[in-house]
């Protein structure tokens, strides 16, 4: 065992000590979500090393090899050393792994569990009670589905609880605030476990709601308003006695999807018509210190020989009540390759850095086309040319057998084809409307009254599965939008909250419902249960009386909101800002997707950087308009204020006579090239070819294109001064593989290319990135676009360049990074820092690390596997970006393209780089492989094989062509 290995996940369940005191896994060095939230804890509430506390603290993840555990008494950071696992918890529809270097993973379809019991007064202890034999002992909970009706569901948001109390002189009340109870641990409660068990004084202190036989104490008032069971209130007697019994309340539930709440006491008679949800988690879900109850009590202390203590002694209450000690799990797996097993749940390792083309069977997957160039709006793309579910799935060859549709507009069991086609993994997109997996809470469709038997389960396939408006309505819904919820159920059968649901008989798909056939609970909301081969789902209704389960085709459904409490439109890319930072900033656009983002430091990279002459950057600090980064030669051209008229005027004519040519160097023009499928109007003006080495910085006489991302927004009013000294810096500063424009006409506008960097995935292809400088700049960060070419849905090529064009960088405000050198810096920042950023610490050798937390596991070997195949996927991708770029034209970039790829030999570098990766991929099919001596990929699975020959191909013809 090595600290390099993660031994512990979240919520894994372990020993603690050598006397088998139990705790609970809260935070390991490897958890990829830091927790930055110190203000929840007071320090001296962590025990342990200082050094080590104080790590945590700072930086929101304990060191590498010790892991924070919560404890009856506590929480503690200990080393792993010091820990014995005793089970995991998994929920049903997770993802694991037999060890964590495996490349094939696996779908935990079921989950049993038996657990120890300690009775809370007796301390008598039992093993091996099957977990579906207790419930909690305060029911309902937080978080649980209820229904009052067949016509609506909600969730349980909270819950209040009273408590009855047996004071010392004998009087009972039930307590006027159950919550402003305070545990009180007699002298008398022994500290020593019973076998298998837990320390009466431990269990004593521990909950926060209170439970039988704990000893309490409050206030007078608090006995004084209570409600009087027996006695009287009596000023002499101290408020301090035993819990006789808690119970719920009240409830507040939230009804779906609409969200609006109704509050529910107790006592009421709409309380006890509520009806619980049954999850196929239901007595599988248990965790050391949770109080239980037996569901049939008689049978289970007689079956378990345990003794139940009467009502006699504690004023008619039942006093009995259990605590969780020790659990054990079981899983039952449903492997890539269609295997099924058992397993022990300590034996497996959560699969929590999922891999964005793994594929599981049962999943819809599409084809998409990859020649088709994308929009820059990137918006829900259904335009498939084939659609189908997966069946076998060979993760380590990363490819997987589909059985497609016969009909994309028609994906329902009775139109699935008999064809079954080996495919790649990069080939391959989920479908963004059918994306359910295990354990999902869904909308039935209208449909038959729902029967076990397979010809009505079915009768709902007659219905619009793959129509425009079904599925606008579907995708809408999808998003939780308040707004649009309305109207996008408005187009389908199931109204939301009140409304009526319609049930149908085979053959009569108008029938609406009458008091005879509507059913006596709301069988329109269910789980998955299953993901079946043929493109239907098993749905548990788990509000039917009794609980079944009913096959239906997975398209007619309709994912359920997992949060409709935001009243805001979230963006995709979004982050909660500090709210003591500047809010002065508005013109930044706020992003939302912090599970893939990269925190980046591109000041000390840019400080390393030498102009390619030798001399070094410096830093300007003279100015007081927001200095940037110069080359020392610059700063003696940096006049005062005074000046500003004639240096910018001079800058933008020296500017203009390069355009389209090295000073001092001939040009010739060059043919352009406009192959299909890439169609756009060209500029009447286009940046000239040379023969020699091309100009890195230029202003163009032209006027940017269409597919320049920004050239729709009006012109913005500058800060020349500021932007002159960008422009020198440009012209002087750029490091090799930077190439960059702008226009006579926009100087607001920028587009440059960055050459990947030698050594890496992306070496020698070109990424174009369009820029944008605000109104507000410098004080804001400049707006930056991705083209992400040929990818078309399949994939990111890189964890921060997504395909819709955002870019997650601190730089650009885009992530709130963790060091205020990686943020946007008014005096400091520059063009030139931004394109350095993205060349050198986006564009590196491991960009799966690049993920949001991931550097974590970085040299840890846990996600060496997928670090392998995220570098053989961005490869892959990147040589697509070659090819693009050699068919279509840009006019920006036309004499760059030209020298690198046909004078520099980068094609024929490329070309040769393909081939031999290809021959050492005919020697074995494994996983891939890097030459750890030049950093490029040596060798590539069998999936990525096949998109590799066809842009291999491709590219050998258009080095044949102009070698002629």
């Amino acid at each position: 065992m090595t600290n390099n290995v993660p031994l512990f996940y979240t919520e894994d369940t372990v020993y603690t000590d050598d006397k088998n005191n139990i705790g609970i896994v809260e935070k390991t060095w490897h958890d990829t979500v830091r927790d930055y939230t110190n203000n929840k804890y007071d320090e001296d509430e962590l025990d342990g090393p200082p050094e080590i506390a104080d790590h945590y603290f700072k930086w929101g993840l304990p060191p590498r090899g010790w892991t924070i555990v919560a404890e009856t008494l506590g929480r503690r950071v200990i080393p792993d050393s010091a820990l014995r696992l005793v089970d995991r918890s998994f929920s049903v529809g997770d993802v694991c792994k037999r060890s964590s270097q495996d490349a094939q993973s696996g779908t935990v379809i079921d989950v049993s569990m038996t657990v120890s019991l300690q009775h809370t007064l007796t301390n008598c202890v039992i093993h091996n009670v099957p977990g579906d034999e207790i419930q909690l002992y305060l029911f309902p909970e937080q978080g649980q589905f209820v229904s009052d009706s067949p016509y609506r569901v909600g969730e349980i948001v909270a819950t209040t609880y009273k408590a009855a109390v047996q004071l010392r002189n004998g009087g009972m009340v039930w307590v006027d605030d159950a919550l402003e109870l305070n545990v009180v641990v007699p002298e008398t409660a022994s500290r020593v476990a019973p076998a298998g068990g837990i320390a009466p004084a431990l269990i004593a202190e521990t909950t926060e709601v209170v439970f039988p036989h704990q000893t309490v104490s409050t206030d007078l008032e608090n006995i004084r308003r209570g409600q009087w069971i027996y006695g009287a209130f009596d000023i002499h007697v101290p408020p301090i006695g035993t819990v006789l019994r808690s119970e719920v309340q009240s409830i507040t539930v939230r009804w779906l999807p609409e969200g609006t709440e109704d509050y529910f006491e107790a006592d009421e008679e709409d309380f006890t018509n509520l009806k619980v949800f049954s999850d196929k988690m239901d007595g599988a879900n248990w965790t050391v210190g949770d109080r239980v109850v037996f569901k049939d009590a008689p049978t289970s202390y007689a079956k378990h020989d345990m003794t139940r203590l009467g009502r006699e002694r504690y004023g008619g209450f039942d006093v009995n009540a259990l605590i969780v000690t020790a659990t054990h799990t079981k899983l039952k797996v449903l492997w890539q390759d269609l295997t099924t097993s058992i397993e022990d749940a300590v034996d497996l390792a959560p699969y929590l850095l999922v891999d964005d083309h793994d594929i599981w069977p049962g999943e819809y997957v599409g084809r998409k086309d990859m020649t088709k160039v994308p929009s820059d709006s990137y918006d829900i793309d259904l335009d498939y040319t084939q659609i189908g579910v997966a069946q076998h799935v060979n993760a380590k060859e990363r490819t997987a057998k589909i059985q497609w549709f016969n009909d994309t507009d028609k994906l329902t069991p009775d139109n699935i084809s008999d064809k079954i086609e080996d495919v790649s993994f990069y080939e391959l997109v989920p479908h963004p409307l059918i994306s359910y997996g295990i354990g999902d809470f869904v909308y039935l469709p209208q449909s038959p009254y729902f029967s076990t038997g397979r010809q009505s389960q079915m009768a709902a396939q007659e219905q619009d599965s793959g129509g425009i408006i079904t599925s606008l309505a579907r995708a809408i819904l999808q998003q939780g939008n308040h707004q649009l919820t309305q109207i996008a159920r408005s187009f389908l059968p199931l109204r939301s909250g009140h409304a009526t649901p319609v049930y149908t008989h085979s053959g009569d798909n108008s029938a609406i419902a009458s008091s005879e056939n509507l059913p006596l609970t709301c069988d329109w909301y269910g789980q998955i249960a299953s993901l079946n081969l043929d493109g239907s789902v098993t749905v548990r209704l788990g509000f039917s009386e009794p609980v079944k389960d009913v096959d239906l085709p997975a398209s007619l459904l309709i994912g359920a909101p997992e949060d409709d409490d935001d009243d805001e439109d979230d963006d995709d890319y979004g982050y909660e800002e500090d709210p003591d930072a500047d809010d002065s900033d508005d013109s930044v656009d706020d992003y939302d997707d912090n599970e893939d983002i990269v925190e980046v430091d591109s000041t000390q990279s840019l400080r390393r950087l030498m102009i390619p002459d030798g001399r070094a950057l410096k830093q300007n600090n003279d100015d007081d308009d927001g200095s940037s980064w110069v080359d020392e030669d610059e700063l003696e051209d940096t006049d005062g204020e005074g000046d500003r008229d004639a240096e910018e005027e001079q800058d933008m004519e020296q500017s203009k006579n390069t355009t389209g040519q090295e000073i001092g160097l001939e040009s010739e023009t060059m043919p352009v090239r406009i192959p299909p499928p890439f169609e756009r109007q060209e500029s009447t003006i286009s940046e000239q070819t040379i023969s020699t080495y091309p100009a890195q910085f230029l202003i163009l006489d032209i006027d940017p294109d269409d597919s320049h991302h920004f050239a729709s927004q009006a012109p913005s009013k500058l800060n020349h001064r500021r932007m002159a000294r960008e422009r020198k810096i440009l012209n002087s500063s750029l490091p090799d593989g930077i190439y960059v424009r702008s226009y006579t006409n926009r100087l607001d506008l920028f587009r440059a290319m960055i050459i990947g960097p030698r050594g890496t995935p992306y070496e020698l292809a070109p990424f174009m990135f369009d820029i944008h400088i605000t109104s507000t700049f410098p004080v804001d960060p400049p707006e930056c676009f991705f083209h992400s070419w040929n990818t078309n849905g399949v994939g990111r090529v890189n964890p921060n360049l997504y395909e819709d064009g955002n870019i997650c960088l601190s730089l650009l405000g885009t992530w709130p990074g963790e060091q205020t050198s990686e943020k946007w810096n008014s005096d400091t920042s520059s063009i030139l820092q931004l394109l350095i950023s993205l060349q050198s610490l986006v564009l590196n050798n491991t960009p799966y690390y690049n993920e949001a937390g991931y550097d974590a596991v970085q040299g840890t070997g846990t996600a060496a596997v997928n670090a392998e195949l995220y570098s053989e996927r961005a490869f892959v991708l990147a040589r697509g970006f070659v090819l693009f770029v050699l068919r279509n034209y840009i006019p920006e970039f036309e004499s760059v393209i030209k020298y690198l790829y046909y004078e520099r030999g980068y094609l024929k570098s490329c070309v040769e780089w393909e081939r031999d990766v290809l021959t050492n991929s005919e020697v074995a099919t494994s996983l891939p492989s890097v030459e750890w001596s030049t950093g490029r990929i040596a060798k590539v699975t069998k999936g990525a094989k096949v998109l590799l020959v066809k842009n291999y191909n491709s590219l050998r013809r258009i080095l044949e062509e102009e070698s002629k």
